[in-house]
């Protein structure tokens, strides 16, 4: 089974397609973003956004599947246009575009719709134009995400066991600008208390993408390398600092010890004072 990744597509080549959309926003006065085929924002909403408008509150939602029908509720104006990746002849979501109209007359509802409709089919054009390039660049299995079915997505979790994470992150390797980010933001992160949803939103991808592009990306769940490269680091303090076991599973944003002790047995095979004592 597989999926077209469009937030891959849009944050790749250093976002060149989410900055020209940004650019496209604060020129014109509007609010630009994409859907996904499920009607979810994928990379935020662009544009010089009022505070207090309904647009900056929806900046804070994913699923934006009722905009459309309730556009005068909201007070603003609102059209879209489908986005198609010509290399696979596919629908992967749709470009939109949006502008706040106060106390608005039917005739200045529809002045805006006319020029929100000339405005989408400008930047869908663009968008399809520079995806093309882009895919014609990198390849078309750099934005499909190809995973099993329940049963054998299973087993493969089977394989993702915390005893040989350590070995995996020596030998891994990426290719894939998002994840390459993400693991930049995580290696430089590792004394915080990191979740999915926080690395995922730095890369501009939805948890659910992001999750599988970076199993697939490299061979680990992202709490399991999260958790490797925790103890990578701890195992180095241990051998190379007097810090005590407790300072360090603070330093590594862990909560109890007794969860650091746990999850580095894990990985390890053994305690923390047991490894820090036999020096390995």
């Amino acid at each position: 089974m597989e999926e077209f990744d469009l937030q891959s597509l849009l944050s790749s080549n250093e976002k060149v397609i989410i900055r020209l959309l940004q650019s496209y926003a604060q020129t014109n006065d509007i609010a630009v973003f994409v859907l996904g085929t499920d009607d979810h924002l994928q990379a935020g909403i662009f544009g010089d956004l009022a505070e207090g408008s309904a647009l900056t509150r929806m900046n804070k939602m994913t699923d934006l599947s009722k905009l459309s029908v309730n556009k005068f509720k909201y007070n603003l104006e609102y059209a879209d246009a489908p986005l198609r990746i010509s290399s696979i002849n596919q629908r992967v979501g749709k470009v939109c575009v949006a502008k706040d109209i106060q106390k608005g007359t039917n005739e200045e509802h529809l002045r805006a719709m006319q020029q929100l409709q000339e405005h989408v089919l400008f930047l869908r054009n663009m968008a399809e134009s520079v995806a093309k390039l882009i895919i014609k660049d990198r390849g078309i299995d750099n934005f499909v995400i190809r995973y099993s079915l329940d049963v054998n997505e299973a087993m493969d979790e089977l394989a993702d066991s915390e005893g040989h994470a350590l070995q995996q992150i020596k030998v891994m390797s990426t290719s894939n600008s998002s994840i390459i980010s993400a693991i930049e933001y995580i290696d430089s992160n590792l004394n915080k208390r990191l979740t999915l949803d926080q690395v995922s939103s730095k890369v501009y991808l939805s948890d659910y993408y992001f999750s599988k592009l970076f199993k697939r990306e490299t061979g680990l769940s992202f709490s399991v390398y999260l958790n490797a490269r925790k103890i990578q680091k701890a195992m180095l303090l241990l051998k190379e600092s007097d810090k005590s076991v407790n300072d360090i599973s603070d330093s590594l944003g862990f909560t109890r010890l007794s969860y650091f002790s746990q999850t580095f047995k894990k990985y390890t095979g053994v305690a923390p004072t047991k490894y820090r004592t036999e020096g390995k």
